[in-house]
């Protein structure tokens, strides 16, 4: 991938509205060509830091830096950033060539680079012959790749999008999520996404980092913050996952509620805060384990996801491949779980 994106800098920025704490003391630094998510619930204050980056908002305090220069009092219109909104915003009186040209004419660019620029960024997004449709004649992926054409065409190199795939149904979405990365990747600006869909997160980033409460929780690599969570806000916001609370220790593991003894690595013997395994973590054994009973199988085409129940009252999801080494279960089975040790998480109180 050609790098030709900016690194960003938050240091320390707080944003209020009035008693109201949007953003507090958010520090983040983002590598030039980087895919970073802004991961979190309503409210958590993504929205906020986006604004604040490309000058919709102004913070309170703490600064905000653009290849090591300061942006917190530049105007929106130099900070030269694109930006990828929901609802498109697309002119509905011009055509595609010219909505994409707009951002070009803001800049005074010459009428024959504005028709060449604007169509290079049409191919990219493969809506070359598509130039002289209206928006109202476009699908729903058709406009996104209109907005996203007019978001590049005058080659910014940080870019912001603010649930950029929301308007779309789950089929249209998933593809527009690879074609994202593809662009970005094609023309290496960093890019700074805002979603709470953690499918979404999983798939484009190259970091994310999740939000609540105008902080942030951890910030890390999908697979780092899927594998490794630092707490159990971040293990039940990405992800299924079975957290169960861990009531004291013994000399061969934790005690863990509704299971008794779980065996833990052996340099981790915790005695309080919660167990955290994902689904596919949990596996049914022919002999030892614990005792339990299916209570609901669901179908999901490549795979089948069990919740059982123990026989000390926990109730676990399990998933499991469809790879034909396994009968499929049936609700009122029995059967016997065990836990891969090494996929064991301890998450505190």
């Amino acid at each position: 991938m050609v790098v030709n994106g900016a690194a960003i800098e938050f240091k320390k920025v707080r944003k209020t509205y009035g008693n109201f704490v949007a953003l507090e003391s958010f520090s983040m630094n983002v590598a030039a060509g980087e895919f970073m998510t802004l991961l979190g619930p309503s409210g958590s204050g993504k929205t906020t830091a986006l604004n604040s980056l490309a000058g919709f908002t102004d913070i309170t305090s703490g600064d905000i830096l653009i290849d090591g220069v300061s942006i917190a009092r530049v105007p929106t219109e130099k900070r030269n950033i694109g930006m990828v909104f929901q609802n498109y915003s697309l002119f509905p009186h011009r055509n595609v060539l010219g909505n994409v040209a707009f951002p070009l004419e803001m800049r005074g660019v010459g009428r024959a680079e504005i028709r060449k620029r604007s169509l290079k960024a049409l191919e990219i997004v493969r809506l070359g012959g598509l130039a002289e449709r209206m928006p109202h004649e476009l699908s729903g992926g058709q406009k996104q790749r209109v907005a996203f054409a007019r978001a590049i065409v005058f080659e910014p190199r940080v870019l912001l999008m603010d649930e950029p795939l929301g308007a779309l149904d789950l089929k249209l979405r998933e593809a527009m999520q690879l074609e994202i990365k593809q662009y970005q990747q094609q023309i290496g600006c960093t890019v700074i996404y805002v979603t709470h869909d953690q499918g979404e997160a999983l798939t484009l980033s190259d970091r994310l980092a999740v939000m609540d409460k105008g902080l942030i929780r951890q910030l890390g690599t999908p697979q780092d913050l899927y594998d490794r969570p630092n707490s159990r806000f971040v293990a039940e916001f990405i992800g299924l996952n079975n957290i169960i609370k861990i009531s004291g220790s013994k000399h061969d593991g934790a005690i863990v509620d509704g299971l008794g003894v779980i065996r833990f690595p052996s340099e981790i013997q915790p005695s309080q805060g919660y167990l955290s395994v994902r689904p596919e973590h949990i596996r049914r054994t022919p002999t030892g384990g614990h005792p339990a009973i299916v209570r609901q199988a669901v179908f999901l085409g490549d795979a089948v996801r069990y919740v059982v129940e123990t026989r000390n009252g926990a109730e676990l999801t399990l998933a499991e491949p469809r790879s034909g080494e396994n009968s499929s279960l049936d609700p009122g089975s029995e059967i016997a779980i065990s836990f891969e040790e090494n996929r064991l998480i301890h998450l505190p109180e």
